[in-house]
């Protein structure tokens, strides 16, 4: 019995080893960072990113991209000012301003939530949620609160 754990157990080793060496060895030919050490023509670059644009689906993300010497760099899209302030302002009220926690704000006018905004950034009570917002609009300048209102106005 003793012999037949040991024939097992060698068995085991030599299979572990044989994998462990076909893993290491495949390694190479699809290594990720080998594309980036290969040095590939403009026109190689151009067919590749045209091979990619033909599987978008959509009009194709590539024109949105500019051709740097040494890599591709993506072009920055401007969102509103105030779409990344209103990321806290969603969880209460809404990623698309319909409401929750918080009333519906999609469909108020610039006004009203320039309005709003000042009323609760000098404490005045304006509603039962008064309190949870005098904390939220302490912080905002002017800019902030405009910035806030015509992203909400987008909504």
């Amino acid at each position: 019995m003793y012999g037949e754990i040991k024939q097992v157990t060698n068995y085991t080793k030599k299979v572990s080893i044989l994998a462990f060496v076909s893993l290491i060895s495949a390694c190479g030919a699809n290594d990720p960072g080998l594309a980036k050490k290969i040095g590939i023509t403009k026109d190689q670059r151009a067919a590749i990113e045209a091979r990619i644009c033909s599987y978008d689906g959509n009009d194709c993300f590539l024109p949105i991209m500019v051709n740097i010497e040494g890599g591709t760099q993506v072009a920055v899209v401007d969102a509103l000012p105030g779409e990344a302030k209103y990321t806290a302002c969603g969880a209460c009220h809404g990623a698309q301003g319909g409401g929750g926690v918080g009333p519906a704000l999609a469909g108020q006018t610039v006004e009203y939530i320039v309005g709003r905004l000042n009323q609760y950034k000098a404490g005045e009570k304006v509603g039962n949620q008064s309190n949870l917002m005098w904390g939220q609009a302490a912080g905002l300048s002017d800019q902030d609160i405009n910035d806030l209102a015509e992203y909400i106005d987008t909504l």
